[in-house]
């Protein structure tokens, strides 16, 4: 606003701009024709603001733009008053870049560039315990900033808690709400075949067992809970229905922050640790921490931001000092026990989630081991997570490590409360804890039934019924009812709101491409199997070599060819067996677990499988080929040896497909070995026409020996070696016939028409090769994902 003064004093106002209009008016100085109306500051008010945007997800690199945009809020419920006179700055926890150049930001014209990278630097304070929450905003009004650069953690104008001016949070009123995992009216029935199978059992109809009946329970976050209990009291039932990994019938509610828990919702923000764990015995600590990051965090992350957090997870876990070592096993040397306990667990906090599962995770352990993992888990429950966690042989010395303790007995509760209530709540009832005696145990041992005898069972059976109805009617049961209710009643506000939208995952081509490096990495480390891959095929050279020798070219080298075309068949579909008995259990194991959190699906894991296997498979058929076709003397062209060479390779490969396909149904490894074989003899006996021919066996067998493999790669082979071969005639030998003056004539009487359907029978092996895999997904997919506790 440009004021001139005139001489007769008169101020004439040239141009006031006033919400968008323009006004002219003339005065005199220190009048004002609004003097009796109420000053008003002009104001710039935001009310109910939201705002959306569709974006790609990831770099274009990763195929981002070929994913449908997602909607990302932006601005969410926003009101903001914002005076004359007054400077505002806005900051919260975005990226700094998207703060400063998006036009989040927005500093008043005299900030220099300087001063706007202090503002937005602020969001990266070291002296913070951890950033702010992303949909939190401060405003307030900022100190003078000096000209030199500001010392963060230092400077009171930054500090988060207590800034210059009055900082306002627009959730100030608001009651300060935990986050809280409720479990209302739990029900839980399965249904089971009562007996052996040998007894008929399967053939009868399943009785409906009830594993868990009126539970009513509540975790809060920054606590850990320990759910005690004998076997078969119902501890990992609980933590499947809170995981929604169960397969009965459920009744009752599970609630988090009020809303209803569904699979997407647990898979978004709970983790499960398993009791088993299951680990690559190769690969490193960090290694295996960084292959689970780019198979769990978001598809968008980079390297840099994979690897930050790996390091998180290594330094919360407290495994820097084995995290280039070896995971190992029961063969290879690595880190021990707890520390492979620590490493499941990190991987499983790669995701950072509110609440951790964990089934038994000190089994097995010692006592200092087991001491240690708890406190880690104490320490991450107090960061602000919920920890649950069931344990079966509880030592006295971590008893109070625990903010709560859950006893069951029977599918029931027994008592739910606070560790430190849990001695005085059984000594009331008349069951003190004996001097010197760990209270877990004794308790446990208290709520279990004795099943040695008729009359202990009654005794010891009648006690827990009376347990669990004094504590159904007990104070600390009605009050924790009446908390979850109230939480349940409770309206959802912004501090309670979930995220629903999930961060887009990797897409399939990189999950892909970080499993087969990941079985490469365990397979190539592993010398012996390694070695195996390539060379088991080669070591059954040497016995046809010796058997058989150099081939001749007369009437007696028909057999030999023929037993020779038929080693070549079949040997490497048996050695195809041989391999994956003792490679594939581990992955398979691993795939169990990774496909049941939800990080990709089955058709990825067997084709990511199968694709990592073809390098092998090429060169072991190749060494192979190469010494038996021209050690031997067959056909000598190279056209030949190539057609030779692709149906020794195609055999090698469907079989170690069939084989994953078998492992598919049957979890037993020795078990799907011996199906494997016996499949592969049967079919050879009457789709090969090596033991028989092919016109003399059954017509049912000729018509099955069209579904068979066998019978296309023994056409194959066949038709290679004996096309145009000349076959001499020894006049001088007695008894010896000559038939076959040359191999056109013996495929006319065995193999009729073999050399021309040569292409259809490759395209045929082609299509068992797709038939193989599509059969072994789908075994996958029926048999489903096993319980593996």
């Amino acid at each position: 606003m440009k004021i001139n003064e005139d001489a007769d004093g008169i101020m004439p106002l040239e141009a006031v701009v006033l919400e968008n209009k323009s006004l002219t008016a003339d005065f005199k100085i220190g009048f004002d024709p609004d003097e009796n109306e109420e000053q008003i500051v002009p104001t710039l008010n935001l009310l109910n603001i939201n705002y959306d945007i569709k974006q790609y997800v990831g770099p274009w690199w990763k195929g981002a733009c070929f994913r449908k945009r997602q909607t990302k809020t932006v601005l969410s419920d926003m009101n903001v008053q914002s005076k004359s006179g007054e400077k505002t700055a806005i900051f919260g926890s975005s990226v700094r870049e998207t703060l400063k150049y998006s036009g989040i930001l927005r500093l008043p014209g005299a900030y220099n560039d300087k001063e706007i990278n202090v503002a937005v630097r602020i969001i990266y304070n070291p002296w913070l315990r951890q950033k702010p929450n992303p949909r939190d905003m401060r405003i307030g009004i900022p100190c003078q900033y000096p000209n030199e650069d500001i010392n963060m953690s230092d400077n009171p104008c930054f500090s988060y808690f207590n800034g210059c001016g009055n900082i306002l949070d627009p959730d100030e009123d608001e009651e300060q709400i935990v986050p809280t995992l409720n479990l209302l009216n739990i029900n839980y029935d399965i249904k089971q075949y009562v007996g052996p199978w040998w007894k008929g059992a399967c053939f009868r109809k399943r009785q409906t067992k009830t594993v868990l009946s009126n539970i009513n329970v509540q975790f809060k976050s920054g606590e850990m809970t320990a759910i005690l209990g004998s076997s078969g009291s119902g501890k990992t039932s609980l933590l499947d229905v809170i995981s929604s990994r169960y397969t009965g019938k459920l009744y009752g509610k599970v609630y988090f922050n009020n809303y209803l828990c569904t699979a997407d919702i647990i898979k978004q923000y709970a983790a499960y640790v398993m009791q088993a764990d299951r680990l690559l015995h190769n690969l490193t600590v960090r290694e295996t921490l960084k292959y689970s990051g780019i198979l769990r965090l978001p598809g968008a992350y980079n390297d840099k931001e994979i690897n930050a957090e790996v390091n998180r997870v290594i330094a919360d876990m407290g495994l820097k000092h084995v995290a280039d070592s070896k995971i190992g096993g029961s063969v290879i040397r690595g880190i021990s026990g707890g520390e492979r306990r620590r490493v499941t667990i990190a991987i499983q906090l790669l995701q950072n989630p509110k609440i951790l599962l964990l089934d038994e995770p000190t089994t097995g352990l010692d006592s200092c081991t087991t001491r240690h993992l708890v406190s880690s888990l104490s320490d991450i429950a107090h960061n602000g997570k919920i920890v649950i966690m069931t344990i079966h042989q509880p030592r006295s010395d971590v008893f109070k490590l625990f903010d709560n303790i859950g006893l069951l007995s029977m599918g029931e509760i027994v008592y739910f409360g606070k560790a430190n209530q849990m001695v005085e709540y059984f000594g009331e009832l008349g069951y003190p804890c004996p001097t010197y005696a760990n209270p877990l145990d004794h308790y446990v041992d208290l709520a279990s039934i004795d099943r040695r005898d008729r009359d202990l069972e009654v005794r010891t059976f009648a006690k827990v019924e009376n347990l669990i109805m004094t504590y159904t009617n007990s104070t600390i049961k009605r009050e924790m009812v009446q908390s979850i209710e109230k939480e349940t009643m409770r309206p959802t506000t912004r501090r309670t709101m979930l995220h629903l939208d999930r961060p887009h995952p990797p897409i399939v081509f990189t999950v892909m491409l970080c499993l087969i490096r990941r079985m490469m990495v365990n397979l190539r480390r592993d010398r012996s199997i390694y070695l195996s891959r390539i060379l088991l095929l080669t070591m059954y050279v040497p016995f046809i070599l010796a058997f058989l020798g150099r081939l001749k070219d007369n009437q007696e080298s028909i057999q030999d060819r023929m037993g020779l075309l038929y080693q070549s068949t079949n040997v490497p579909l048996f050695v195809a067996v041989l391999v994956p008995v003792a490679v594939f259990p581990p992955i398979r194991d691993l795939y169990y677990r990774e496909c049941r959190d939800g990080l990709y699906s089955t058709t990825t894991f067997v084709l990511s499988y199968i694709i990592h296997m073809i390098p092998f498979h090429a060169v072991a058929s190749l060494i192979f080929s190469l010494i038996v076709y021209w050690v031997t003397g067959l056909y000598p062209s190279w056209e030949r040896f190539g057609i030779y060479y692709a149906d020794v390779f195609a055999m090698h490969f469907s079989g170690e497909i069939m084989t994953i396909g078998i492992m598919g149904v049957f979890y037993s490894a020795q078990v799907s070995q011996s199906v494997a074989s016996l499949v592969i003899s049967a079919t050879t006996l009457f789709s090969s026409g090596f033991i028989r021919t092919l016109p003399d066996i059954l017509p049912m067998f000729q018509w099955l020996s069209w579904g068979v493999v066998m019978k296309y790669s023994a056409e194959i082979v066949v038709a290679n070696e004996f096309h145009n071969l000349n076959i001499s005639c020894d006049a001088n030998k007695e008894g010896v016939p000559c038939l076959y003056p040359n191999g056109n004539m013996y495929l006319d009487d065995f193999y009729p028409d073999s050399w021309e359907n040569m292409e259809r029978n490759f395209y045929a092996l082609g299509g068992f090769i797709v038939l193989f895999t599509v059969l072994t997904i789908t075994a996958f997919k029926i048999r489903g994902i096993p319980n593996l506790h």
